[in-house]
């Protein structure tokens, strides 16, 4: 990450409260369980009601996720607070990076995107970025000094959907105090021995993206590859950013019994983080990224399947200072790190339940001289979720034990529910204790805590409109030099029209109160007031999208922030040829159309008006 995070951590045990909830959710597995197989009829894990919930406003696919349980199931029967953006939708926004994405989804702050590929800072109403887990494919990219991730460097190609779980998910991914974001990856063509993609685009100040897909399935063997090549000048000074990513997939079908895969992910970004003009010095940054997992997905029998997944990942940068009148160097900071692990677990669904449990292992060293950070941390996750689906009601009841060598242990419980009071409405409740894992400079071995309370509701019975609503309430224990109790609550709501002439409309806003308790003063740097307008049209040939993003944050006044203005963004794309295998289109995306300033901090001030085009081709 480019420097050590303010935010410290303390070690504490769970509170009174959470310690009767950890004490009556084991007797409330037995009794779900017991229930499960007692009621004399079952149920099917997604009824013909929970699609039509939903899918008028995504494709079929996008109604399973994974995120929340680690085990696939219906959107509408999670009840956490789940966002998912696929690949059509990423492609339609012209997006470089999975931090284009997040910048675009209602509640998350995408902060110092000063240029593509740039490292940026990502929050969740108010929830720092070190609270967030950043996944592809369920393997964290967060580095493990102190829980940082860089989305801007994982490449949209590779994307077939994103899925963003909002609030504490410790009791399935142990630490992740603010949230997750989940990258599922691009699976081999299931009907091609060849099929593939490639683009090219190019913009103002030096911007260039291109990128290449192949993808097929010969046999039983299918295979997945991509590379590609990200780069600009920046468009203020000290800010060019270059990143280079491959990513390779190979899949072993076994038949109706599940697969073996393989896969292969290079990352690499090398930007100029910034002119920190008022300190003299600008903070240059190379980061590398090596990721192989080897994983098996296998159906024991008709109701019990089995996965498992083997994991290892080399991280490690280097980070520079240079004075800006002489160029000396002024200080280098270095970081080293290994992670190799493996997770196992078992899912088993018959009538009305689902349940999931398993055990994880991660082994980490660290080096990194100047924070005195030299040492390995181990840690051990043991988890178990249940879903219980009886009718328009289903329950949602998960733990899970985390024993690390570094900090301690923890203990993570939540319980959900979801309820279909129509066939077209459904309600949802939600809560969970959370942490977040210390820095590993030594002294610092005591945790970030939290909880977390959602309520929210789904509905398309208002006539041509989806709307969906979640009231959230986030108390945290951040432990720094001193212990601060903090909250953030709020809401959140998402509203998009029924097409009508190939057209839509969508909107969201997020209102957060973040405050210190024990001060009662308002959290610096958080988003309070969040917009997100969207105008729609695709007709198959013709497409496109003007967006606007406004951010009111609650900054000092020697931040040198600005936010008096609404973002516009114009997407547009033409698709002028299409034949049986191939398509062709010509892009292109108009960046800040109205030259507005938004930025929380004049470090990272957001690029004025600029302009981009290219050509993608799909066969």
């Amino acid at each position: 990450m480019p420097t050590q995070s303010s935010v410290k951590t303390s070690k504490t045990r769970a509170g009174s409260p959470f310690r009767r909830l950890s004490s009556l959710l084991p007797g409330l597995f037995f009794f779900l369980g017991f229930l499960s197989l007692t009621i004399p009829f079952t149920a099917h894990a997604e009824t013909d009601s929970d699609r039509e919930l939903l899918e008028l406003y995504y494709e079929p696919h996008d109604l399973t996720v994974s995120t929340a349980t680690r085990s696939p199931k219906p959107l509408s029967r999670s009840a956490e607070n789940i966002t998912v953006i696929s690949a059509d939708e990423i492609e339609a926004m012209n997006a470089h990076t999975l931090a284009d994405v997040l910048a675009t989804i209602p509640g998350v702050q995408v902060q110092g995107n000063t240029a593509p590929g740039a490292p940026t800072l990502t929050e969740f109403a108010g929830a720092t970025t070190r609270f967030i887990q950043i996944l592809i494919d369920g393997v964290p990219i967060d580095n493990e000094s102190d829980s940082y991730a860089i989305p801007g460097m994982v490449p949209v190609q590779i994307i077939e959907r994103v899925e963003v779980l909002k609030g504490p998910a410790s009791s399935s991914w142990g630490s992740s105090l603010g949230g997750i974001v989940n990258v599922i990856t691009k699976e081999p063509a299931p009907h091609a021995s060849f099929s593939g993609a490639a683009s090219f685009s190019g913009g103002e100040n030096g911007t260039r993206d291109a990128r290449g897909e192949l993808s097929g399935t010969v046999g039983r063997l299918g295979y997945y590859l991509s590379g590609g090549n990200l780069q600009s000048n920046g468009f203020h000074p000290f800010n060019a950013t270059e990143n280079n990513n491959l990513y390779a997939k190979l899949r072993w079908s076994l038949a109706d019994r599940g697969s073996v895969r393989l896969t292969l992910n290079s990352m690499e970004t090398s930007p100029q983080v910034g002119l920190i003009s008022f300190a003299g010095f600008s903070d240059r940054l190379k980061l590398r990224i090596l990721q192989s997992t080897l994983s098996l997905d296998y159906a024991l029998n008709d109701r019990l399947t089995f996965n498992t997944l083997i994991k290892a990942t080399r991280f490690d940068f280097t980070e520079s200072f240079d004075d800006i009148s002489t160029g000396e160097r002024l200080a280098t900071i270095t970081n080293d790190e290994k992670t190799a692990g493996g997770t196992a677990y078992l899912t088993w669904r018959q009538g009305l339940q689902t349940l999931t449990g398993g055990i994880e292992f991660d082994h980490g060293q660290a080096q990194n001289p100047l924070f005195n950070i030299n040492g390995t941390n181990d840690k051990w996750g043991f988890f178990l979720n249940d879903t219980i689906a009886w009718e328009r009601f289903s329950i949602t009841p998960a733990v899970r034990y985390d024993l690390t060598s570094h900090s301690g242990d923890f203990f993570s419980p939540s319980i959900g529910a979801t309820l279909g009071i129509t066939d077209k409405t459904l309600l949802r409740a939600y809560a969970a204790r959370g942490y977040n894992l210390p820095i590993l400079t030594p002294g610092f071995t005591t945790r970030d805590i939290g909880w977390t309370v959602q309520a929210g509701l789904e509905t398309t019975d208002i006539p041509f409109l989806w709307l969906k609503g979640t009231w959230f309430r986030n108390q945290f224990k951040e432990q720094g030099n001193t212990v601060t109790r903090t909250l953030r609550e709020g809401f959140e709501i998402e509203a998009r029209s029924a097409p009508l002439y190939n057209s839509w409309l969508t909107a969201g806003y997020v209102f957060t109160d973040a405050k210190n308790l024990q001060t009662d003063e308002k959290l610096p740097g958080v988003a309070r007031h969040i917009w997100d307008l969207g105008f729609h049209y695709d007709d198959r040939t013709f497409r496109g999208a003007l967006t606007g993003a406004y951010r009111w944050w609650n900054t000092p006044g020697d931040w040198g922030a600005k936010y008096n203005n609404f973002i516009w963004d114009l997407n547009l794309g033409w698709r002028f040829f299409r034949s049986d295998n191939t398509e062709a289109e010509l892009f292109a995306t108009g960046r800040n159309l109205f030259n507005g300033a938004q930025y929380h901090d004049e470090i990272f001030k957001n690029p004025g008006r600029w302009f981009e085009g290219g050509l993608r081709i799909k066969w």
